[in-house]
């Protein structure tokens, strides 16, 4: 019976150890076909007229912490809302003072490029944030 604890605590670090780290991706075979543009990498992001930009990362508010705009793309882009129905994996509510995925869309409002840039950061301090995402983004 002595194996019964080492294996419970096995199970539980790797659970622990398959999630999603800040500021990372999921894998794009999870992602839906729903005809929205998503960044991969560092890659510039090409876009047409009228799609829409999909950031997701990761949060988490009860640390204080928040994504803030730098640069919001425009006047190439327009923040928008998204889609209707949220990806299965944000319909059950978090729980508390675990990380979330936050999402902003960008619609393709006319040719040109565009800089989208944010910071994770307290809003209340002084020093420089903790993350920072840039997405370059070429319209045509």
């Amino acid at each position: 019976m002595k194996w019964l604890p080492t294996l419970c605590l096995c199970t539980l670090l790797s659970a622990c150890a398959s999630g999603t780290a800040i500021g990372t991706d999921p894998p794009t075979d999870a992602l839906p076909d729903d005809g929205l543009v998503r960044p991969q990498g560092d890659a510039p992001v090409t876009m047409r007229v009228g799609q829409v930009l999909e950031i997701a990362l990761t949060a988490n508010a009860s640390t204080g912490y928040q994504w803030e705009f730098a640069s919001d793309g425009s006047p190439v882009l327009a923040k928008t809302t998204g889609p209707a129905t949220p990806p299965p994996m944000d319909t059950q509510p978090p729980m508390p003072g675990a990380p979330s995925i936050a999402r902003w869309w960008f619609r393709a409002e006319k040719p040109g490029e565009a800089t989208v840039r944010m910071v994770y950061r307290r809003s209340w301090e002084t020093v420089p944030p903790v993350e920072v995402v840039e997405y370059q983004v070429v319209v045509r």
